[in-house]
């Protein structure tokens, strides 16, 4: 029985040598020596590839669930409360990643938040450089093309929920309009209202009201990171 991150890689890579692995996943050979004898623990993007591969990444971090993504789970899983962070030792937390995507274009249908998969970060790296709360953060992607090149379809971002203020400082936000999940860059203006803007210059811009009646309108959280396929 694997009991280690380090053990759980070794298990995936089996009879192959480290270096096939590495150019499996489009990582260092170094990098796989260090992740199974413990001397480094795998990022965010290693994970990430991993999962890309069809890795289970919570599997890796924690060992629980399946080893490869859509096999079914070994036992039946406990209920958890919503975005869940998960601790992996005393430096990383596992950050859920959420079955929504934020369209970055018109807007998609918001679907049923289910946590598919987990991404482990370093809780230093949080508090010091995203002055943010492990517990506060959750991962979703994004759909559609206005947020380019900022960001791009199948992007993962990192959100900020402690950050859905109502009159939020300028920055990129996820939205709720009208039942669909947006991402926009929004811009505070007089009168509690704020300029909404894409990246992508061929989307125009408008303008929110913060607190109009009646609006199915509230801001989700703050962009605090993005992430993608090279």
């Amino acid at each position: 029985m694997t009991t280690t991150i380090g053990e759980r890689i070794a298990h995936i890579r089996g009879s192959r040598s480290q270096a096939a692995l590495a150019q499996q996943l489009g990582v260092h050979k170094n990098s796989i020596g260090n992740y199974e004898r413990g001397e480094r623990t795998p990022d965010a993007d290693f994970l990430r590839k991993l999962m890309d591969a069809g890795y289970n990444a919570n599997w890796v971090i924690t060992g629980e669930g399946p080893m490869r993504l859509g096999e079914p789970e070994p036992a039946a899983p406990q209920a958890a409360p919503e975005h869940m962070i998960q601790e992996v030792g005393e430096e990383y937390a596992l950050v859920p990643l959420y079955d929504v995507r934020a369209a970055a274009g018109h807007g998609a249908v918001v679907e049923e938040e289910q946590v598919t998969d987990s991404l482990a970060f370093k809780r230093q790296w949080i508090h010091q450089e995203l002055h943010a709360n492990p517990a506060d953060l959750y991962l979703i992607y994004v759909d559609g093309e206005s947020m380019e090149p900022t960001l791009r379809p199948g992007d993962v971002i990192l959100v900020d929920r402690r950050s859905a203020q109502a009159v939020p400082r300028d920055g990129i936000y996820v939205l709720r309009m009208d039942g669909s999940l947006l991402v926009k860059r929004l811009q505070r203006l007089p009168g509690r209202k704020v300029k909404v803007t894409s990246d992508n210059p061929a989307y125009e811009p408008f303008e929110l009201a913060l607190d109009t009646p009646g609006e199915d309108l509230a801001i989700i959280g703050r962009v605090v990171w993005s992430g993608r396929r090279m």
